[in-house]
């Protein structure tokens, strides 16, 4: 047995939603044929029945109708029986008219009708008042086969066969409209298996119409391309640290070549290369720690209502800046704490903020010359941010620099000598870290004008 996929189900809602409507529609007019039906049955009985009325009390004892004989009743009426052999002309096939008296006993009768099974049966009355039988009534049924009722017998087989056609019907239709409104989405489901990860820079073919088609090509569209940046930074990334880890491996083995060869005999090869090779493992730790921030950082944060660690940026300021004025002591370090607010407070772990600002302070005062000044202010903004500004006159950066700046291992070109001490984590580490708490990050520089970075916290 076919599994039932989508487009088999599709077709089935369609044809199951044709024949639905199809079978309200018949029974809205079947239902209304014959209630019209009925009422012109009822009405042209009473009116038949009238007309009989009217004939027979227009003779008091009714001599032309009566037939001396062994009547029902009593009196009179035991010996005369009334003849209504008159009327059966008058009668359609399946009409019956009867006379009962008080008792319900039938006293006379024309006409032939066995009702059919299942079928409806109309009937008409009359009470009047004979002089030889007092009180009688006059019935006129109808058994179901006058051509009103063959004809709403008829209509209701036309009504089962059209539906039974309309079933037929909506099966063929659901069947192609579904492959009419899936073939779009077959055609992109190829041209997603033919994407691999060598040809992540195709786009699937979206369609001009404003509909959700169109949308689902712009959202796959948009996550290939988030896909592509992230195995391009992936890439990158493995490039990027495999060339930064083999310089200190190369390094520390030359070194262990050195001590093997010359370093029994020589103390100065010996220290000078357990020198370097202490450097070296130095620096590839503190890579290695670089790394594992990173990866936290960028680490989807839990939020737990209530559970929101915060910071007085002011305190953290304090802390950070008798540390970071040593990186270049020929730079002057600015910041007024004293003014405005006594505590900023931010939604942000203390450990965290310390980590941004760290690594902002340092790279202001790593690339302004000697002589220069680093201004460290914040403020608040009308939406309940805490603005923070780290500004320098140092040596800026270019426009074509400026947009990768926080990718990982990147360096400007006035950066890229090993001297520096960095690594090309440090704006990649604040930016993931602002980010993982809803803080901003953005900077503005220009060569020979300084840099500019403002942090955007948000308020506690």
């Amino acid at each position: 047995m076919k599994p039932w996929t989508f487009s088999r189900k599709v077709s089935a809602s369609i044809a199951l939603t044709a024949l639905a409507v199809a079978a309200v529609v018949s029974g809205f007019v079947y239902i209304t044929f014959k209630h019209w039906t009925d009422s012109q049955e009822t009405r042209l009985l009473d009116a038949k029945l009238r007309q009989f009325e009217l004939r027979v009390g227009e003779v008091e004892f009714l001599p032309s109708l009566l037939q001396p004989g062994l009547g029902k009743g009593s009196g009179a009426a035991a010996f005369l029986k009334p003849d209504f052999s008159v009327f059966a002309p008058e009668l359609d096939k399946g009409q019956v008219l009867q006379m009962l008296d008080a008792r319900g006993r039938v006293l006379a009768e024309a006409g032939e009708g066995e009702p059919a099974p299942g079928s409806d049966v109309y009937s008409a009355e009359k009470e009047l008042s004979l002089p030889v039988y007092g009180l009688v009534r006059l019935q006129l049924t109808d058994s179901g086969q006058s051509r009103s009722a063959t004809a709403e017998k008829e209509v209701g087989r036309l009504l089962l066969l059209g539906l039974l056609l309309a079933a037929g019907m909506a099966v063929l239709a659901g069947g192609i409209v579904s492959r009419s409104a899936l073939k779009p989405i077959r055609s992109m489901i190829g041209e997603v298996r033919s994407i691999g990860t060598n040809s992540l820079s195709r786009r699937l073919h979206v369609p001009a119409a404003q509909d959700e088609l169109q949308q689902l090509g712009e959202t796959f569209n948009g996550f290939l391309h988030k896909l592509e940046v992230s195995f391009d930074q992936q890439r990158r990334f493995i490039a990027d640290a495999s060339h930064e880890l083999k310089t200190p491996l190369a390094i520390i083995e030359g070194h262990t070549h050195m001590i093997q060869r010359w370093g029994k005999q020589s103390p100065e090869v010996l220290d000078e290369s357990l020198a370097f090779m202490m450097d070296e493992t130095r620096r590839m730790k503190q890579l290695i720690s670089q790394l594992l921030l990173l990866a936290e950082a960028e680490a989807e944060a839990l939020a737990q209502e209530g559970g929101e660690e915060a910071c007085n940026l002011k305190s953290v300021l304090n802390e950070l800046l008798p540390q970071t004025i040593h990186v270049n002591p020929g730079v002057e370090l600015v910041y007024d704490g004293g003014s405005g607010e006594q505590a900023l407070p931010i939604r942000m772990p203390g450990s965290a903020c310390y980590q941004v600002l760290r690594n902002i302070v340092e790279n202001a005062l790593k690339y302004t010359p000697e002589g220069g000044a680093v201004t460290i202010g914040h403020s608040r903004s009308d939406d309940g941010k805490v603005i923070l500004t780290v500004a320098d006159t140092g040596i800026g950066i270019s426009a074509e620099q400026l947009p990768h700046i926080f990718e990982r291992f990147y360096r400007t070109e006035a950066s890229r000598n090993r001297s520096q001490g960095g690594s090309g984590l440090g704006l990649a580490i604040a930016k993931a870290i602002m980010e993982r708490y809803g803080g901003t990050i953005s900077i503005h520089s220009a060569p020979g004008q300084g840099t500019t970075v403002t942090l955007g916290f948000i308020g506690s």
